[in-house]
């Protein structure tokens, strides 16, 4: 069943520990259309370990935003994400009904998440692929699941806005739909990979023509990059935040000199002097043991244990109980939040919340980044202020040596999910779209596509929608473009799909 359009205006909204984005959306005679967006700094303290510790601070700073960009929406859908806090993956269970997976799912969900059963909300959905066997004995679901404060704070943060919340997404199948189902105008897309590239974690999701396949956090990122600046280099993180905003890129003429320790992978690659060799197809898979890392669980099993009951929001205001498939909210309902991806009638009564909704992205095709920004910079203790290095004795060179270790990390993390991915599926993505703020380093497309011998391009999510809001150049607009996925994806929710 497609996406049933609301036809509503939107905002989406990326709330990133150092960056929010704002993008307001709307349905044209010609298409979607863009009529407003905004970038902003996220004000210091009110995001610790992707948990919102200050709501009103943090409100008061979207509602600022929202003002200067001339957004007069009240309508918005936003996301949660954190490494430690939110968890998205791809999940294997015998064949069943929904009603009797739904059940699964209470039993099981314990087994999939680093903390609390009881401090969570969580949602599901079945995934259909064509090719799949229709006498296959097992069916992969797609298993959300986030900590409830985390939920709390943020939908507080949004009432504090003002802002009327229609639902809670999950970012890579926003940035899916931001750079994926906008461009394949109705067609196939093949398999695509997209690589957000943030400041903590870099998410990597591979997807089948819009549908998700494979899911992968990689802890390595912008501020892996901003702590070797700081480390090799002996400045503070706040100087080696700005060096590698303003001078860093990938040499190319030197990546050789960094091969050592680099092993050479499934794709034509040795060390650091990529080959243009395709996928082995018959590359061995992924040991089991690390299987859970890489985002997929096969053989889930069936667990004894009484789901507990979550705890309700501590929040101001009330949220609207949110059906799936048609987007606008009901009645206000008390304050309290559930990912609920159940397919509901229009009125039916389902538990109040929030939707953290994905099920009309899988069913008609569609699917799955995260933009977030550095942590802040620690003081250097007094006694090595003398051994700081000025700038002006920094070479480029000395900027490229000092984050090539990283980079190598980072592509070594890549190929091996890619590799996974191959063996799994037994093809590999026609390209990479490569998208965040750790994107805009320069070259970095170039390195990648060198190391991984597949197309590698920074994507950009405002060329496949109509773009209206004034006063902003082609230039800013192609600076920010990398960190607006996110944002796009989540204004366009319901206004794609049939």
């Amino acid at each position: 069943m497609g996406k049933r359009s609301s036809g509503a205006p939107t905002v989406g909204i990326d709330i990133g520990s150092s960056l929010i984005k704002v993008v307001e959306a709307r349905p044209g005679k010609s298409g979607i259309q863009i009529t407003a967006l905004g970038i902003s700094p996220t004000p210091p303290g009110t995001i610790e370990n992707d948990i919102v510790i200050d709501p009103q601070t943090l409100g008061q700073a979207i509602r600022r935003l929202l003002s200067e960009s001339g957004i007069k929406c009240k309508r918005c859908v936003s996301s949660v994400s954190g490494q430690s806090s939110v968890i998205v993956r791809i999940i294997e269970v015998p064949k069943m009904t929904r009603q009797e997976l739904a059940e699964t799912m209470k039993w099981e969900i314990e087994r999939h998440v680093p903390f609390s059963a009881s401090e969570v909300v969580m949602d599901f959905q079945p995934i259909e692929r064509p090719e799949a066997p229709p006498d296959d004995q097992n069916m992969e679901v797609l298993l959300a699941v986030a900590q409830q404060e985390v939920v709390n704070t943020h939908v507080e943060a949004i009432f504090a806005a003002g802002l009327e919340p229609v639902a809670i997404d999950v970012e890579p199948l926003a940035v899916c739909r931001s750079l994926v189902d906008l461009s394949r105008n109705g067609e196939a897309a093949g398999a695509v990979a997209i690589i957000n590239m943030g400041a903590e974690t870099t998410e990597m999701a591979v997807f089948q023509d819009g549908i998700l396949a494979f899911p992968r956090t990689i802890p390595i990122a912008g501020d892996a990059i901003t702590r070797a600046l700081s480390d090799t280099l002996n400045i503070p993180l706040e100087e080696a935040e700005r060096i590698k905003r303003q001078r860093a890129k990938v040499m190319m003429d030197r990546i050789e000199i960094h091969a050592t320790g680099a092993e050479a992978g499934g794709f034509g690659i040795t060390g650091m002097g990529g080959t243009n060799a395709t996928v082995d197809i018959g590359a061995p898979t992924a040991e089991e043991e690390d299987l859970s890392t890489l985002g997929f669980i096969p053989g889930l099993g069936y667990g004894p244990s009484e789901p507990e009951t979550q705890q309700p929001a501590q929040q101001t205001g009330t949220v609207p109980d949110f059906d799936v498939d048609f987007g606008e909210p009901a009645a206000p309902k008390p304050p309290s939040m559930a990912f609920d991806l159940s397919e509901e009638e229009p009125g039916s009564s389902t538990p109040a919340g929030q939707n953290f909704d994905f099920s009309a992205d899988l069913q008609s095709g569609t699917g799955m980044a995260q933009p977030t920004e550095p942590e802040s910079s620690m003081p250097v203790p007094a006694g090595e202020q003398s051994l700081q290095v000025s700038e002006d004795a920094i070479s480029d060179e000395m900027i490229f040596d000092a984050i090539a270790p990283v980079l190598v990390d980072l592509a070594a993390e890549i190929r091996r999910s890619l590799e996974y991915y191959v063996s799994r599926f037994q093809k590999q993505p026609e390209k990479i779209l490569l998208c965040g703020g750790t994107a805009k380093l320069q070259d970095i497309d170039k390195f990648l596509e060198n190391e991984l011998a597949i197309p590698v391009i920074v994507a950009n999510p405002l060329r496949n929608v109509a773009f209206f809001p004034k006063g902003m150049s082609e230039d800013y607009l192609e600076e920010v473009s990398a960190v607006l996925p996110v944002s796009v994806g989540l204004a366009i929710r319901d206004l794609i799909g049939e």
